[in-house]
């Protein structure tokens, strides 16, 4: 019991590296390159000692790499997620307060219906 759980760890163990270099460096990009050696070295530790790599090792890859190419898809520095409003911190701009501004807004039940375009050619 204590050797599976031993194996299932080491296998996982560049998904540990990768969370525990993003912590400390703080990108995404040196942190991949860490899990990856880490799983390269093991393979190759693996191949000189004839042992099969584990089905744990190839998740653990598969982790890391989905992590990192999800992280750099989504940084994306041109999009901003913030509004382009204009933020002036007075409360007169603030549409909620004056009624006034909500009254003003064009409802289209309020109008008066249009009249309905005649039909194309003779009827």
């Amino acid at each position: 019991m204590a050797r599976t759980a031993l194996k299932i760890l080491l296998g996982f163990l560049s998904t540990a590296v990768f969370f525990a270099a993003f912590i400390v460096v703080g990108d995404v990009l040196l942190a991949a390159i860490a899990g990856t050696a880490i799983v390269v070295v093991q393979f190759v530790f693996g191949r000189t000692t004839s042992a099969k790599p584990s089905v744990a090792m190839w998740a653990s890859l598969a982790i890391v790499l989905t992590l990192t190419g999800i992280s750099l898809r989504g940084d994306d520095a041109s999009a901003s997620l913030a509004s382009e409003t204009d933020v002036t911190g007075s409360v007169a701009n603030c549409a909620c307060t004056p009624a006034d501004k909500v009254r003003r807004l064009a409802v289209p039940f309020r109008q008066t219906p249009k009249a309905p375009a005649p039909a194309p050619g003779g009827v």
